[in-house]
């Protein structure tokens, strides 16, 4: 069983477990029997208690089970009242010796605030009293952070891969982009065949930087790919990124740090980022 390619993903609402198991399966889909995949939903203990536990597992996982009919695609559900969500998560995930683990970016964080404006979600109308806040010095508001809470910690204290998506209405990653912005980028490219071998997928590295240009290590990398799968990758050396670009394609692949830097930035093309997965590299 050790060189199966196991994916974990966990999810809060029955559609981001409906989402998250789309692109598990984006990824692994011609793995036939070389591939496990654990959806997985931990809920806060003190919800549970004047519910009907299994009729509540039942509602969460329908979308999921229905989903993965759909798909054909064979799939553990794991249900967990926690205490502790982050911890259970963490534990799992360290132990369960997977190869990823797919979550979303924490909805909270890009209601009616700086980020979500940023990404292009319409927001509520921010909060007078946050704004009052502001007023007094706290200006956390204007500072959009990159990841909430809770995916921080998660991306501390995980020792494997994680996949944040952003989610805007994700069907499937049949045309991907990839912007390369350092080096240290280039595992992502790792994830585009994958993709490209399971999915068929399109896939558009942007050298957003100029490094693979210089680079024949890597230049010879996606040659490599291009001879295997003929016309399903392309090199872009544009440095700008316009919108009608970002509304062809399904999903955008970043490195964690990548999009750190383009959230501290604020680039103004994020607004018509596709969907989104955020890959970090451990």
């Amino acid at each position: 069983n050790a060189e199966k390619y196991k994916v974990l993903l966990s999810f809060e609402t029955p559609d981001s477990g409906k989402t998250l198991l789309k692109f598990a399966d984006n990824l692994t889909n011609k793995m036939n029997g070389n591939k496990s995949i654990t959806a997985m939903n931990i809920a806060p203990v003190n919800e549970l208690h004047a519910y009907d536990i299994e009729h509540y597992e039942q509602e969460l996982f329908e979308n999921v089970i229905e989903t993965s009919n759909e798909l054909k695609l064979e799939v553990t559900t794991l249900f967990k009242a926690s205490t502790d969500i982050e911890n259970d998560l963490i534990s799992i995930t360290n132990k369960g010796n997977y190869d990823l683990l797919l979550i979303m970016l924490g909805k909270s964080i890009y209601e009616g605030s700086l980020l979500g404006k940023l990404l292009g979600f319409t927001t509520k109308i921010i909060n007078p009293e946050k704004l009052l806040k502001t007023v007094k010095g706290q200006s956390y508001i204007f500072n959009a952070s990159p990841f909430d809470d809770f995916t921080l910690g998660i991306l501390d204290k995980t020792n494997i891969p994680v996949g944040i998506m952003v989610d805007k209405n994700f069907e499937s990653a049949d045309k991907i982009f990839i912007p390369i912005f350092e080096l240290n980028d280039f595992y992502l490219v790792e994830y585009a065949k994958r993709l490209i071998n399971n999915n068929d997928s399109q896939v558009i590295i942007l050298d957003a930087a100029g490094q693979i240009r210089k680079n024949t290590e890597i230049r010879e990398l996606i040659r490599n790919i291009e001879h295997i799968a003929p016309n399903h990758i392309t090199l872009y050396n544009e440095k700008t990124i316009e919108k009608e670009f970002l509304k062809s394609q399904d999903l955008m692949l970043i490195s964690s740090k990548s999009w750190r830097n383009l959230i501290d930035s604020k680039s103004l093309w994020l607004s018509d980022i596709p969907s989104t997965l955020i890959i970090s590299n451990p």
